[in-house]
């Protein structure tokens, strides 16, 4: 008797230290809070993923204005050039923004997850934010201004008939 109890202790142990894995503030990821000036060759990534539908689409956008969106559940690809002024909004976006890493890990079913990935001469930055913690994290209307390039091409292309 007494060993089954040692041995249910031991796997709740393990079953909670395996939970509460990713729930690190200290981790490397999280350190990272500093969003890169843009300046010389750069990238921005976003992929917005999740909800209850299962969405996955991403949207690219380089230096020069070149952006390319895609769509995995309908295996579409679209590419774009901004306008000077377009991208010069995206580029003060970026350059006000300043990431403030969420403080206590939450739960979310069927949120929405943003990842973003920038490339920059000033450094490199990745971070991710939900539909709760993107308020907070100071990077909503980053967030917000490359998921509109993502949803222009989308009507776009659904305004045409090809979605």
């Amino acid at each position: 008797m007494f060993n089954k109890f040692i041995n249910i202790t031991i796997f709740c142990a393990l079953l909670l230290s395996a939970c509460a894995g990713g729930a690190s503030t200290n981790s490397p990821e999280k350190a990272k809070s500093k969003v890169p000036a843009l300046s010389g060759e750069w990238t921005i990534n976003l992929t917005h993923s999740g909800g209850i539908m299962g969405l996955l689409r991403s949207v690219k956008v380089d230096s020069t204005g070149i952006y390319t969106v895609k769509d995995e559940r309908s295996d579409q690809k679209f590419t774009g050039q901004l306008s000077k002024e377009e991208l010069a909004n995206l580029m003060d976006v970026v350059n006000a923004a300043s990431y403030a890493p969420e403080k206590t890990p939450h739960g979310c079913a069927d949120c929405f997850i943003y990842d973003i990935h920038i490339t920059s001469d000033d450094g490199t930055f990745s971070a991710q934010v939900d539909d709760i913690s993107i308020e907070e994290s100071g990077l909503e209307d980053l967030v917000m201004a490359l998921r509109g390039i993502i949803e222009r091409e989308i009507k776009q292309c659904e305004r045409c008939g090809m979605a």
